[in-house]
């Protein structure tokens, strides 16, 4: 029987894909204002874990009510989103909660309806492993945030099974730091009963329907969001470590980036007894970021 009921809820994916087609080309174009955008984008999110049966449990929430409702507070400074990244429904889930531009790989942009999606909803596009492209994104995140503006990266670079937390990076936290607004960390745990599951993990070689699908015929299958206190600070490196430990304890897991930076330590300790001048390394949180950008 939950498999027919996950038939039917499956199918109506393919009319929520033409109804989102109809709204970024008739709906949002005469929107007019951000704010009326934003309330399509978040009506539309929270339809499409309707239509799927999906059960979302919000704990915590954003101090100023607009940022839920419309994602944007003219007259006040924006804010930067920090979620995990595990599954194809994170960008729903997150839309439906408090709706966001997006900080994304450009990979996306050229995928078969979804990147037309994506970019009409205002997604932030990034070329990975182009630093010249990281200050030019940078520059346009800071303009965003300070026209009041949601913003949301995954700082992980990719997705996990959603267990735990992969190290963050702190490059795109930077329009943070610059602009001195709020960084949010939320926390997104998909559960079958009391349990975590894995099941809703978009990873290795699962299809994007496959991992729908495999949602939709998990018993008990609903969503914890965690919305955590807000970060602030002129130092994208601290933030980021903030970031990580509360997300961390949050899960329940081990940070880390703290285990990276212990590491990396310790390994500076011995490195300056031989060769002073290599002493002081990277910070663990900006390693690697060049061959994983964000994604949703």
């Amino acid at each position: 029987m939950q498999k027919l009921g996950a038939l039917g809820r499956f199918l109506l994916i393919f009319l929520y894909v033409l109804g989102c087609l109809w709204v970024i080309s008739v709906v949002l174009p005469a929107a007019g204002t951000p704010e009326r955008r934003g309330r399509v984008i978040k009506r539309w999110a929270g339809r499409f874990l309707r239509w799927l049966g999906i059960r979302v449990k919000v704990h915590g929430a954003i101090s100023d009510a607009r940022a839920h409702e419309c994602g944007i507070t003219p007259g006040a400074m924006g804010r930067l989103l920090l979620a995990n990244h595990c599954s194809v429904l994170d960008i729903f889930i997150l839309n439906a909660l408090a709706p966001s531009s997006f900080v994304a790989k450009a990979e996306i942009s050229r995928w078969p309806v979804f990147g037309r999606i994506a970019a009409a909803v205002g997604t932030i596009f990034i070329e990975r492993g182009k630093k010249r492209a990281l200050l030019s994104i940078s520059e346009r995140m800071q303009e965003a945030l300070r026209e009041g503006r949601n913003l949301l990266l995954f700082p992980e670079g990719t997705t996990s099974d959603g267990r735990g937390l992969l190290p963050l990076h702190a490059n795109l936290m930077e329009a943070a730091a610059r602009t001195g607004a709020a960084v949010i960390p939320i926390v997104i745990r998909y559960k079958a009963g009391d349990e975590v599951t894995t099941r809703a993990a978009y990873t290795g070689s699962v299809g994007l329907f496959e991992c729908i699908w495999k949602i939709l015929n998990t018993p008990g299958f609903h969503v914890d969001v965690l919305v955590l206190d807000p970060i602030h600070g002129d130092n994208r490196h601290v933030i980021c470590r903030q970031a990580s430990a509360a997300m961390c304890a949050a899960i329940g897991v081990p940070d880390p980036l703290a285990a990276a930076a212990a590491v990396h330590a310790t390994s500076a300790a011995d490195s300056s007894r031989l060769e002073p001048a290599k002493a002081a390394g990277a910070d663990p949180a900006d390693a690697g970021f060049s061959k994983e950008q964000a994604s949703p």
